[in-house]
């Protein structure tokens, strides 16, 4: 009797990431969990050596579903979508430098110590985070809704399901805190 060779199933062979990009494109999201496996590491990497500071995993999920949303987009003559997909990290991690740099100016517009008209030095910028993560998140979201995004107080209160009363009263008190909090790293 002979003995009997073992037949190993080939794995299925990887998509291109231009057919990945194809099938993502035409709804079928089987490709989008390769393009991940393949440029996560890399793409993770990238975002923390522009900034070690940032959440990098919530920046690898913006960067991905905007690659969801625009692949349609993606020139499909290029076999591999690796330096796509950095362009739209940085562009994401643009928009974030951006928003954040928002977010500073309008808070320490409520810092009467600070002069609006000078563009506030690293440590400010260190200080604002440390001062933004001292308030309560209910109160943080209001804050950011209202002063970075541009939101009304009644479009924070259909966003958020809550009373006006309630946006206003969290709003007032997130400026407080804010002011309270950077007063302390003043000193």
């Amino acid at each position: 009797m002979k003995p009997r060779k073992l037949q190993i199933a080939a794995a299925a062979p990887e998509l291109a990431d231009s057919q990945a990009m194809s099938r993502i494109a035409s709804g079928d999201l089987g490709g989008l969990g390769e393009l991940y496996d393949r440029h996560a590491k890399a793409l993770h990497t990238f975002i923390r050596r522009f900034d070690p500071g940032e959440d990098a995993d919530d920046l690898m999920q913006a960067v991905f579903l905007r690659a969801l949303q625009k692949a349609a987009e993606y020139d499909d003559r290029n076999p591999t979508a690796r330096a796509w997909l950095f362009g739209i990290a940085a562009h994401v991690l643009q928009e974030r430098r951006r928003s954040i740099r928002r977010l500073m100016r309008a808070l320490l517009a409520y810092d009467s110590a600070s002069d609006a008209a000078v563009e506030p030095s690293v440590e400010a910028k260190v200080d604002v985070k440390q001062c933004l993560s001292r308030i309560s998140p209910l109160k943080r979201l209001v804050l950011i809704l209202f002063e970075i995004e541009g939101f009304t107080c009644q479009e924070i209160s259909d966003l958020l399901g809550v009373p006006i009363g309630t946006v206003w009263t969290r709003l007032h008190h997130a400026r407080r805190d804010f002011a309270m909090s950077s007063e302390e790293g003043l000193r």
